[in-house]
Parts: C-alpha cells; structure tokens; sequence
C-alpha cells in the first residue's frame, strides 16, 4: 500500500444531504461543477488546484484506484471512509450532471469503534477535491480510532521516495558521496535512508562508523591489537579494522556472481584526520580506480601471512555526512575532497521529517523553524550554513511540546555558540527569540485568506 493517498472529496456541496445519502446507498461519489463539459482535461500536477477544470482534472488522473478517501459532510465533518475501486466516468440525467468515481465502503469497526458526535469541525482546504497533508491524516486516524499501522506506508509528500531514489542515482553514479549542510538537518538519517533504497532494505549490506579526532588507520582498516591467549598473557596480533571487513564481505558477495550493492557510511566525516585514517586508500577510494586495478599494499602488508593486497570492490559505495561550521576540525582534506561529490541537504528539504515525527504540531513548528533561520540569515555574520535544522524541533516529543524549554534547553546554547564573540550578541539573541516565538506568517495568511475568497467563486458546490 506504499502508494496509496488520502483524499478529501466533497460530494455535490457539503450540506447536500440528499446527494450524500445517494453516494452512501449507491456506492459512488457524485461530484458535480457547473458549465463544465465532458472532456479530458490536462492535470497541471497541482494537489489543491484551485478552478473548476483543474479539479475536474485532478479527480480524473489524480485520484488513483485504491486511493483512499474522506467524505466531509455538514460543517465539514468526516462523513465516511471509502476506497476507490473505479476510474471517472461522466453521467448525465434529470438528477445529476457531473463526474463520479466508484467506491466501497471501509467499515468503520474494521478500525475500532467510531462515533461520529466525537468529530470536531474540520478546516478542510475550500475545495472540491483535495490531497490530506500528513498532519491532516493525523487528525482523521483519531477522528475513525484508526491505528497508523493499519493504513501504512502513507508517505509524507514532502520527503517522498522520488527524493530518495535521486540521491540513490548521485551515489551510484559518483560511488563516493558527502552529505554536507547545517546541524541537525537529518543528514545521517538521509544517509540511512539512501542505504536502504540502494541495497533493497538488507541491513548486512550496510556498514556504519562515526569519525572522531582519536580515530586512526588501525580502527579503519588494519592494525596491532593486544590478544589475550587464554593463559593469562597478551600478544599482539594483526587484526582488520572495521572497513577492511566491510570490504571483504562485498568482495566475498561479488566472487559469487551476487550484483548487491554494500553502502559504507561514514558519519562526522571531518572530524576525523583523514590522511591518517584513510593511508594508501586515497588511491583505492578514487571512483576510478574501484576494484582490483586499484590495488595497494597496506601498512602492516610484511605481516600478511600471503602476499594479499587490497582494494575497494566496485559494488561498494560511501556515503559520509559532514557540519559546515564545525570549528572543532580542520579543513577538509582538498586530496580526499576531489573524490567525492559532494551535496548541501538544507534545513528546508527536510522538514518533512516533522510531519512524519510531529503529526498535528508539526505544522507550528515548522512556522517557528523557517522564522526562526530567515532571522538567523538576515546576521551579517551568518548565513544560511548556520540555520537550525528540523532534527532539534524533534526535541519536543521530550519536553513535552514545551517551546520554551526547547528555546533554553536546546536552541539558546547552539545561537550563543554561533555568536560567541560578536559585539551585539544580546540583542541577536532576542531578535532570534521573536523569530522564534512568531507562530504565524501574516502574509502566507492573507494569500490563503485571498485564495478563499476565490474559491467561493470558483466551486458553485460550496
């Protein structure tokens, strides 16, 4: 059911109880436009077009069959849950002139009970034929008692997996990936996310290390360990560090003609020292140089018990995520930087990860997080590099959706560390707190408030 969307479909204007009985006893939905005629009409890709054509349009090649839907009734309540089961066709009699789609009712108890007194006013969009947002759906699980799990894999539209399968092509096509952009943007979570479309979900093809500043060659890729034998002493012993390992298992899969992929991740990339972690590999990890032609000899290769050499095999990929404004490390390594491609992942692409983790708060926070980084971008000092990414709102499930708390407990301590040292770090400060505190868009409002004036006049059904 990973494709499947929820929609809100109006039948012949919400207060029309006779037509909505029809819908219910002839399992159709009728939906009418005044001066519209039968004919296909082209889908512009909008989810909440406007004008009657383009609605005409998004319910001919938008709604899917198996495409849930829920049917508002007097004063915009949910009326029913149903599912699509029959594509458009156009009717034309005494009764009803319009376009219906055929469907079938989702029994309520087939989700728990339900009582429709419960239902509060919905604030449906003002218009005939609309997709839910995730934190819409939110809102209707609770209003049907629906468990989540039972409708699964209803994506959140704005981190959809099209965004995932084009970094899926970056990584195959460049073999070396850094992930770069502000904290707290997801980026490691991305970086998961990537790993698991390339290797179908299979968690054994997937390596995971975090750099840090004591983090060497022999943790990465070989080195001395002291071994204890059993009878109370200690040896040294050769033993392969954690990407060597990585290495042999994808080069094992490849010798038995398997074509899986194998993704290495490689978290706080630039926090590590990378000539000293990586050695002879800045010449086995250059993408064209992938497999046996770019064969080395490791450090410790005159302990080898044979004559190995080593190399990074072709169905390997790397993925690294990395801060920008991490003052703690030294600039990345311009060698190393050349072998990687790299791409900036913003607070603003991953937002859709509060709707998803947030629900029904989602909707403010995501308010307060674009205020509060469109303030942070008008500091001369900063820059879009230092905006707050969406992971911090993710904060607020632990104080209980407490803003001020996630102000002074997590956000406060990061703004005064990007503006340690600057002359005027008070007064940012609380020019940052306002920011943050706006929970509205004046001008985003008076466009919605603009757009429904129109919509009166555009859909005769309201």
């Amino acid at each position: 059911m990973s494709n499947i969307r929820v929609w809100k479909i109006s039948v012949g204007g919400t207060n029309n109880i006779k037509l909505h009985k029809k819908s219910f006893k002839d399992k159709v939905l009728y939906i009418g436009f005044e001066n519209i005629e039968e004919k296909n009409y082209p889908y512009s890709g909008e989810e909440k077009p406007r004008k009657q054509e383009n609605q005409v349009a998004l319910l001919q090649h938008g709604v899917s069959i198996g495409d849930l839907v829920v049917v508002p009734r007097k004063n915009l309540r949910a009326s029913f849950l149903a599912k699509i089961i029959g594509p458009y066709q156009y009717v034309e009699n005494s009764e009803f002139e319009g376009f219906p789609r055929r469907f079938e009712i989702i029994p309520i108890s087939k989700f728990g009970d339900f009582q429709l007194n419960s239902l509060e006013t919905k604030k449906w969009d003002f218009t005939t034929v609309s997709l839910l947002t995730y934190s819409s759906l939110d809102e209707l699980y609770m209003d049907f008692n629906i468990e989540k799990d039972k409708i699964a894999d209803i994506k959140n539209e704005e981190n959809t997996s099209e965004n995932i399968n084009e970094y899926k092509n970056i990584l195959l096509s460049s073999k070396n990936l850094i992930l770069r952009g502000a904290p707290g943007t997801g980026k490691t979570y991305l970086a998961k996310e990537i790993a698991k479309e390339l290797t179908d979900g299979n968690e054994d093809q997937i390596g995971f290390v975090q750099f840090h500043p004591s983090y060497d060659y022999t943790d990465f890729v070989e080195g001395l360990r002291p071994v204890s034998n059993g009878d109370g002493t200690i040896e040294f012993k050769l033993v392969d560090g954690i990407f060597k390992k990585f290495c042999q298992k994808a080069r094992d899969a490849k010798k038995t003609g398997g074509q899986d992929n194998f993704v290495f991740i490689i978290d706080e990339f630039n926090r590590g020292e990378i000539s000293k972690i990586f050695g002879e590999l800045f010449f086995s990890i250059d993408p064209s140089y992938r497999g046996e032609k770019g064969s080395v000899s490791t450090q410790y290769a005159n302990l080898h018990e044979t004559d190995e050499k080593f190399y990074i095999p072709e169905n390997v990929y790397i993925i690294g995520t990395m801060n920008d404004i991490d003052r703690s490390v030294d600039t990345f390594d311009f060698a190393m930087r050349r072998r990687f491609r790299f791409v900036e992942v913003t607070a603003e692409s991953q937002v859709g990860m509060l709707d998803k983790e947030l629900n029904i708060h989602a909707e403010e926070a995501k308010i307060r997080l674009r205020n509060l980084n469109a303030a942070i971008e008008n500091i001369q000092e900063l820059n879009s590099h230092y905006h707050i990414g969406p992971s911090y709102f993710l904060r607020l499930k632990e104080v209980k959706f407490d803003y001020e708390l996630l102000w002074s407990d997590y956000l406060k301590p990061l703004l005064e560390d990007y503006l340690r040292g600057s002359y005027d770090e008070v007064e940012t400060l609380e020019t940052f707190k306002k920011a943050f505190d706006l929970t509205k868009n004046e001008q985003k409002d008076q466009a919605v408030a603009d757009d429904n004036e129109g919509d009166e006049n555009d859909d005769a059904d309201y």
